[in-house]
């Protein structure tokens, strides 16, 4: 009886036989509920991206989740122990399934920054090999505390801002870091325009 049931659903699987009653059609349907969630719970997902009416208060919130966005593509995705190879010398990490072709990784990156701003990072920072993005095996990104920062409107148009950023230090350690964020309007929301490894 097992046996039957194996060799039925491989049929299936292959297009050699019709579902039939549509039992074994509805499974894959269940897989891919599956992974819309494992996708709704990637950082990033958040309100701020949807900010259309940018402030010195609304700035912080998107910058925050900016960096959420970077430390966790910067860290190879949801992976530990990634898988790893050497080329030209370095070792370098493959990125996780969420985030392992370029594809993903832009529309990743764009929830946050400019298209441009996406592209830029993603050809000078990581490597595609065999279709998958890979990124050199190390731990990047400073430690300012975002979070904490206080914000000063520098210019401001229909489409473009500047602002200049006061950031704490880690632990209070140390004078603030001054940091200045471009921003672009991009089909109605604010988006950052600028690199987030030259941001972050």
């Amino acid at each position: 009886m097992n046996k039957k049931w194996m060799i039925g659903t491989l049929a299936l699987s292959l297009g050699l036989v019709s579902a039939g009653s549509g039992a074994l059609a509805a499974t894959p349907a269940v897989g891919s509920t599956a992974v819309k969630t494992v996708a709704a719970s990637l950082p990033g997902k958040e309100g701020p991206a949807t900010i259309n009416n940018l402030t010195v208060k609304s700035v912080i919130p998107l910058v925050v989740h900016a960096k959420k966005l970077y430390t966790y593509a910067s860290g190879a995705g949801n992976i530990l122990g990634a898988e790893k190879f050497v080329y030209n010398g370095l070792e370098y990490r493959y990125l996780s399934s969420d985030l392992g072709t370029k594809q993903q990784l832009m529309n990743y990156i764009k929830r946050g920054f400019t298209h441009n701003a996406a592209a830029f990072y993603v050809q000078t920072q990581f490597l595609e090999m065999k279709g998958r993005m890979a990124q050199v095996n190390a731990d990047v990104g400073n430690h300012l505390q975002f979070d904490k920062a206080t914000a000063r409107m520098v210019s401001k148009t229909a489409t473009t801002a500047v602002f200049e950023l006061s950031v704490p230090q880690p632990n209070g350690q140390g004078d603030n870091a001054d940091v200045v964020v471009k921003l672009k309007k991009v089909n109605g929301y604010w988006r950052i325009d600028m690199s987030p490894d030259t941001l972050f």
